[in-house]
């Protein structure tokens, strides 16, 4: 028996992104298998983006256009547009990011192959706005040949590595995300990874072993602001940390609080030590090292850029362990072998 076909709403929150939103939805026109709804939430923007997207409904007939009368903020958004949307499934853009044309109709098209699944994502490629290539994500994948795995292989997946669900190329069951409870604003940046994880482990997921879209790396956006605020960060992480503990055993495998805060803290000092004003003391605040840490780290400061954050990344992996290594040399052996065009947007 054929699988059934399921609808889709893609939701793509909108603050002041005028210039960057024919992007987002070119990519929606090119799409090989159209979606059945686009919802675009507006929060009170200032520029022109509500005008710039009523002039892409001629192309997109299913657009509609959300308009916040006061600011929501890009979580409160992204929850409108899901309690707005009609779709069996739903997908959570960004304005400023892009989806390749293969991507509906793959990672949906594997959703429908696999009914018990919550969700199916896939790979996306990293770039800044200057278009510069910065490597791909997930950095250790959880399959090299797509597939599904239950929710006790999730379970004893994330035991090993994490953070491979990105939502630029991700699509859920609306009902799964429902039951879910949404995106928890409490948790800030981390609402997304915390549900996508709680349906990855009630309902599994389907893991598609491709690039299939870009995330355009912003210095502004809300994700990154965030990561490079120690203070901050440790308030999140304490949060996202106490939600998870909760619920150590149903879905959350045992002990999986305490992972989750280390491969957190590793992620945000990463990112720091990525930057070109190299800072030490940061770098170290948001991975929460000792005195002996942040040593090492400032010894670092003295090598040549390169060189200084490799050193970085290196500690930072002996430190916090936050992925199977063997899935990350594995996971890199097969995108060589795909070649230099995944680097390429779609």
């Amino acid at each position: 028996m054929a699988p059934s076909r399921l609808r889709v709403s893609m939701i793509i929150p909108n603050r002041n992104h005028a210039a960057l939103l024919p992007r987002s939805l070119g990519a929606m026109v090119r799409q090989k298998r159209q979606p059945d709804e686009i919802i675009v939430i507006d929060d009170a923007s200032t520029d022109n983006s509500r005008e710039t997207i009523r002039g892409f409904m001629a192309q997109l007939p299913q657009l509609r256009l959300l308009e916040n009368p006061d600011r929501l903020g890009a979580i409160g958004s992204l929850n409108r547009g899901l309690h707005a949307a009609t779709g069996d499934a739903v997908y959570f853009g960004a304005a400023d990011d892009s989806t390749d044309p293969d991507f509906v109709s793959t990672v949906l098209g594997a959703l429908e192959a696999h009914p018990s699944a919550g969700l199916a994502c896939a790979e996306a490629r990293l770039i800044t706005e200057e278009g510069a290539f910065l490597g791909f994500r997930p950095v250790s994948m959880p399959l090299l040949r797509e597939g599904y795995l239950s929710p006790a292989e999730t379970a004893a997946m994330l035991r090993r590595l994490d953070n491979w669900i990105l939502s630029v190329v991700t699509i859920l069951r609306r009902d799964a995300v429902l039951r879910a409870g949404g995106f928890d604003e409490t948790i800030g940046s981390f609402c997304d990874s915390f549900m996508t994880r709680r349906i990855a482990l009630e309902s599994g997921f389907v893991f598609v072993p491709k690039v299939l879209g870009t995330w355009y790396v912003q210095p502004e956006s809300y994700s990154r602001s965030t990561s490079l605020n120690a203070e901050l960060m440790a308030k999140l992480i304490a949060i996202a940390q106490d939600r998870v503990k909760a619920a150590e055993g149903a879905p959350f495998p045992p002990g999986y609080s305490q992972v989750f805060a280390r491969r957190a803290r590793f992620a945000s000092g990463r990112l720091a030590a990525t930057q070109p004003n190299f800072n030490p003391r940061l770098i170290n605040a948001l991975a929460q090292g000792s005195a002996f840490d942040n040593g090492i780290l400032s010894l670092a400061a003295h090598l040549p850029p390169r060189l200084r954050e490799i050193a970085a990344l290196g500690w930072l992996t002996v430190r916090l362990r936050p992925t199977s290594l063997v899935r990350l040399v594995h996971s890199a052996a097969l995108r060589r072998l795909r070649g230099p065009s995944d680097r390429v947007p779609g």
